[in-house]
């Protein structure tokens, strides 16, 4: 485990999500986990999701809410994959309610402007992610749990 005094990971935090913008999604299937990509934003904490009612990962939160998500540093070449950068998250999914759409949508669409012709889809609903947990790995020793008041100050 890193050096509680050192703040690095902080800032590798705030790195990372500035420089990442898919997640990986983990839904209970109908007998086993399954996973999936899914472009994500963050919006006073929550991460957010614009999901197709088609997908199949979609079905698979109606029976079963509890998800977990990862955000990883992108391999390349010069990197070890033991050394990347990585966020996991376990927690609750849930539709974004009518009334709070408009904020949740225009913070997801800064974060991923392509997807604003998304939006007129009947099929996608935004969703939002209550994190219950949030490990962060900066690399090899490098890792930490992190407490959910300071996840939404890093984001």
């Amino acid at each position: 485990m890193s050096n509680p005094k050192d703040n690095s990971w902080q800032q590798g935090i705030q790195t990372l999500l500035a420089n990442t913008h898919i997640a990986f999604l983990s839904t209970q299937g109908g007998y086993t986990p399954e996973s999936s990509m899914c472009p994500y934003a963050l919006y006073q904490g929550y991460i957010i999701l614009h999901l197709s009612e088609l997908a199949k990962h979609t079905k698979n939160i109606r029976n079963n809410q509890n998800v977990g998500l990862m955000i990883c540093t992108a391999e390349t070449n010069n990197t070890s994959p033991l050394s990347l950068a990585r966020l996991s998250f376990t927690g609750m999914i849930e539709a974004v309610p009518e009334t709070e759409q408009a904020d949740y949508q225009k913070d997801y669409l800064q974060s991923i402007p392509d997807a604003e012709p998304l939006f007129s889809f009947p099929d996608f609903t935004l969703h939002r992610i209550k994190i219950a947990s949030v490990f962060w790995v900066g690399g090899f020793g490098k890792a930490r749990k992190i407490p959910l008041e300071t996840w939404k100050s890093l984001c």
